[in-house]
């Protein structure tokens, strides 16, 4: 997924930002309704240009009923005391980001059904106000088709398979009865890839034999999307639960090879990346970490300006705020490289020096060891 997002504004104190991704689905859900759902529906009512108008404005709608459905659930979890950093709107749905995860069956079932109810109450506001404008057809059938919409995102959502809602209502009920959160998730997970899989069959079945491009086309970009999230959820808490008690400094490499903010490209790339065959390497300024170097940045820069270009002008600074304690929790390492994906991450100590370094590689190793020895 495309990594690059834009913060557009607060909603009750929780930042909201939009993924790039989003605007390519803007696009497609805009010519989905402008070429196929507004034509078959309205037949003959509507000219081309109103058409187009009629998909854009669905489209915006659309996503103002996702964002208040995503809020609906970050609501529930701040009332309960699960901060949320901030909320994503990103390809095919949106996306809370919270500060830790939920560790309370009872509180993830809150949460989760929380969506369905939103849904459902959008669905009858909507059906509302569409009937004062019964005889403006262009704002009545927006509002008529957006009820149908969130009635028909309620139905999917409440599919009984990990990531949807409906799938983490089942783990949460399964979690809280057996109170064990790998088996409940492993389950809803399971269920999850099975209705994904499904609706990629029946995506290229609408294309093949019914010649639907747009229907077959959206059937697997959702089942594909809903297989990944649902595997991936599943490894993450199998992978929690393999890092047990383990703390950041257990897992890191000591003896960092670092280099200084200074040093100019041409050097950067024969005395470190050709020498250490590292990817990346943390740069200091005045023995302070600034950020990360790599070879991807590097490459951003036209060959015959490495003696001139230092490291300094194209350093990733991001990186220097997302640094880890040798004493944070394993838990955090996992969300920042297996959700975050950050693959080669500092560690420094109370002074802020830095004292380590924890890898992707280094992370996976370890739980592979840790779930052999539990075998």
């Amino acid at each position: 997924m495309i990594r690059r997002n834009i913060s557009l504004f607060k909603l009750w104190g929780i930042p909201v930002e939009l993924n790039l991704s989003w605007l390519l689905v803007l696009v497609l859900i805009t010519w989905t309704f402008a070429t196929g759902y507004y034509p078959s529906n309205f037949p003959g009512l509507f000219t081309i240009r109103q058409l187009w108008v009629l998909g854009f404005f669905t489209a915006i709608l659309l996503f103002v009923s996702i964002l208040l459905h995503e809020f609906s659930h970050s609501l529930v979890a701040t009332r309960n005391g699960l901060p949320i950093r901030k909320i994503t709107l990103f390809m095919f749905g949106g996306v809370a980001q919270m500060d830790r995860d939920v560790e309370d069956p009872v509180l993830e079932l809150k949460m989760a059904a929380a969506g369905p109810l939103m849904s459902l109450l959008l669905a009858a506001v909507f059906y509302g106000l569409a009937a004062p404008f019964g005889q403006v057809l262009f704002i009545s059938a927006i509002l008529r088709s957006l009820a149908k919409i969130n009635l028909a995102v309620l139905i999917f959502n409440m599919v009984p398979g990990f990531p949807l809602d409906g799938g983490r209502i089942l783990r949460a009920a399964l979690w809280y009865k057996t109170k064990d959160i790998k088996r409940a998730t492993r389950i809803a997970s399971r269920i999850g890839t099975i209705f994904a899989t499904i609706l990629m069959v029946l995506g290229f079945v609408y294309f093949i034999f019914f010649r639907s491009f747009i229907g077959g086309l959206w059937l697997v970009f959702i089942g594909f999307f809903l297989r990944q999230a649902a595997q991936s959820g599943y490894l993450i808490v199998a992978f929690r639960q393999a890092l047990g008690h383990l703390r950041v400094g257990d897992m890191m490499r000591t003896g960092v090879v670092t280099t200084d903010a200074s040093t100019d490209l041409m050097t950067l790339v024969d005395e470190y990346f050709l020498k250490y065959h590292y990817g990346s390497f943390p740069v200091l300024k005045n023995g302070t970490l600034i950020g990360m170097i790599s070879l991807k940045d590097v490459k951003q820069v036209p060959r015959e300006l490495w003696p001139k270009s230092v490291v300094e002008d194209i350093v990733d600074r991001e990186v220097a705020g997302l640094v880890l304690h040798p004493m944070d929790s394993a838990d955090k390492l996992l969300n920042m490289i297996m959700r975050k994906g950050h693959g080669r991450l500092p560690v420094v100590d109370d002074q802020g020096n830095i004292v380590g370094i924890v890898t992707r590689r280094d992370l996976m190793e370890v739980i592979r060891m840790m779930t052999a020895l539990e075998e």
